[in-house]
């Protein structure tokens, strides 16, 4: 659809009842626990943060800052450098395209 076909379809979720007890539902998960930990894994999309609580739940969370465009935007060299850590045999062409 659309960047704003999906602000929208959010938005109707976040207004509904049903979208709100969901929400609440995660308020209530979250308020008063204490962060005991923080990892990070490979999300595909973005790098995702683990929050792991007090009592045992994880959360998972991200940051805009970790999301692909960004990463590639911010650290544009050393994806090149990585790149060819796992491709040596590239060095002498121009890389990824």
């Amino acid at each position: 659809m659309g960047d704003l076909s999906d602000l929208n379809d959010v938005a109707r979720v976040m207004r509904s009842p049903e979208g709100e007890a969901r929400l609440e539902g995660i308020r209530a998960s979250l308020a008063g626990r204490t962060v005991v930990d923080v990892d990070f894994t490979n999300g595909v999309h973005a790098i995702v943060i683990l929050l792991y609580l007090d009592g045992g739940g994880i959360f998972l969370a991200t940051d805009p800052s970790l999301y692909v465009d960004a990463l590639r935007n911010e650290f544009a060299e050393v994806i090149r450098r990585e790149y060819l850590v796992d491709y040596p045999e590239r060095r002498a062409d121009d890389g990824p395209e």
